[in-house]
Parts: C-alpha cells; structure tokens; sequence
C-alpha cells in the first residue's frame, strides 16, 4: 500500500477514486481535468501535503484531503475541511481511517482547532464512519428541485433597480471581483460563511464546463443582488436527466425584503427553462426558513438533505 501527494500527474487518478467512492450520491458526477485543476493546483490555498492518494498494485484506490482556506482564518473560523474517499471494495480494510488520521495531522499541523466534513444522508457508510470518529452535526442543507416546465411569471421590480445578464465566462477579471464583493456582503450573515476570494471565482470562471448565468440585480451602478444558473450538460448525460441548478442566489442586507431575490430567482428560472431543462435544483441551509418560504412558493420541493459535521481536531487521532 502507498500513499503518495498529489500532483498534476495523478489527477486523474484521483477524479476516477473521487467519481467511483461516490458512485450513485445524488448530484454527483466525475469532474474534468479542467475543473480539478481550478479546485486543486490553481486554488490559491491548496497545498498538495494536505492530499494523500492511495495505490495498490498500481491502482488508485483511495483519496483524502484536507485544506485550511485563508479567507475563513481571516474571518475569525480557526477550522479547516476534510474529506476521505475509498473505492467501496477496499472499505473496512484501514485506508479510511489512515486517511483521516493523516488529515486530522495536517489540520494540526497548521493549526486549526475544528475539522470539518460533509456528508449526504444517502451516503450511509462516510456518515457511520464521521460519528464512529467522533464528528457530530453541526447544520443541515436542503436541495430542493423544482419539476416541470411551469414557467415563473417575471417579478416586478421595485423603482431604481434593474437586472441584468451575462455569461459568466464572459465576466472580465473585474467584473468578478465585483460580483464577489456583492457576494460576499449578501451572505456575511448567514451561518458558517466566511468572505470568499475573487481568485478563487476567476478560477471557478476558467474552469467551467457548463455554461453559467449570472444575474445581477442593479441600483444604478451598485451590485445590491447576485443569482447564479447552471446548466450542467455533463451531469445530464451521466445520468440521463434534464436539470439545471441555482448555484448562487442572495441579496445585501440592506436591499431585502424588496422583491429581489424573487425576481433574479425567476429569471435564472427562465434562463434554464429556455435551455430546455426540465427540472431545476437549489440548495439551502435548513435554518434558512425565509429562503425556504421563497422557494416553495415558486414551485420547489425538498428532495435531498446533506449534513455538516464538525470534530475538535485535538482529539486523538481516529483508530480502526
């Protein structure tokens, strides 16, 4: 057994251990070369000590990672993410746990108190695996789906504002630093967020496969709301289905409660609809009961759940 670094040569090792552990979750697909490259090597926090890929004879069986993003140690959150994958024939043999030991160590390592990990409900054996190592909720997160090509009468907007479309593959450096600075202000108060990096969105822009629309709402110059639809051809053909996704969706504190979000909501619903897409997927923090209420009463329904856990990273380490 040999547990190696990542490295650009291996990549694709990893997509294959990644896409296979994770075979049959809901919304799951393989990602590109090209996607891998924006969320490993071209991330401007990933260190490639924090990943370990498993060989056995040669084949890659199993990957773990563990990262510490600086835009949350900014934000005051002293925690950092991990994730540990096994091809399921390999399950129950040790490499899960060396994993998380080894990623729990480089969590130490760095210096953070709390490790985070998240989990789909459906995916029985990393949710056993978390609790048996001492992870315990932390919050939950919807995905709803709307179904069908009901389309959504356009909101109207209040005096002064304004939207507006573009791709987000045609969004200039500085328009992403824009949008992101909107972003950042519309979700600084929800649970668990910390201020993201505009690199880290011009590496999510170069790496897309799909594209992307970005709806801002407007109040003269000023970015107050930003909504962000999908459509992802590539999980469409591996799982034979129609579907969109709202990726983004959420308004400056001061500027709610005002129509806004209905109305970029409703436009990305329109944008994906014209594409052809028959269902619509979005994702919400359970807590988050406005969000919630908006959602529903635009036709969408909860069909998944996904679980947060969180473990003080000085315990000790996890055993088989």
């Amino acid at each position: 057994m040999e547990y190696r670094h990542l490295s650009e040569e291996t990549l694709g090792d990893m997509i294959a251990v990644v896409a296979l552990s994770r075979a049959g979750l809901p919304y799951e697909r393989r990602l590109t070369h090209k996607e891998a490259m924006a969320f490993t090597f071209r991330d401007p926090d990933f260190d490639p000590r924090g990943t370990w890929l498993v060989a056995l004879d040669d084949q890659a069986i199993g990957f773990g990672s563990a990262s510490v993003d600086s835009n949350r140690i900014s934000a005051g959150k002293d925690d950092g993410r991990l994730d540990v994958d096994v091809i399921p024939a390999h399950r129950g043999k040790g490499i899960e746990w060396e994993l998380l030991n080894r990623s729990l160590g480089y969590l130490r390592s760095r210096g953070v108190a709390i490790a985070l990990s998240r989990c789909y409900l459906d995916d029985e054996w990393k949710m056993s695996f978390l609790i048996s190592n001492s992870f315990v909720e932390y919050y939950r997160v919807y995905d709803l789906v709307r179904k069908g090509r009901t389309e959504v009468p356009l909101a109207k907007l209040p005096e002064w504002f304004s939207l507006e479309r573009k791709l987000f593959a045609d969004h200039s450096d500085d328009e992403v630093v824009a949008f992101v600075e909107a972003f950042n202000e519309s979700f600084l108060d929800h649970l668990n967020f910390a201020p993201e990096l505009p690199e880290r969105f011009i590496n999510w822009r170069d790496g897309l496969s799909d594209p992307m629309l970005i709806t801002t709402a407007r109040k003269d110059d000023m970015i107050v709301g930003v909504c962000a639809s999908e459509e992802s051809s590539l999980f469409n053909k591996e799982h034979g289905v129609s579907a969109g996704w709202v990726n983004i969706l959420g308004v400056r504190p001061q500027f709610r409660r005002r129509g806004l979000a209905r109305a970029m909501l409703a436009d990305g619903i329109e944008w994906i609809l014209g594409r052809g897409m028959d269902s619509i997927y979005i994702g919400v923090i359970s807590e988050n009961e406005k969000a919630l209420e908006l959602y529903k009463s635009l036709g969408f329904e909860k069909e998944h759940e996904g679980i947060w856990f969180r473990r003080p990273v000085v315990l000790a380490d996890a055993n088989p």
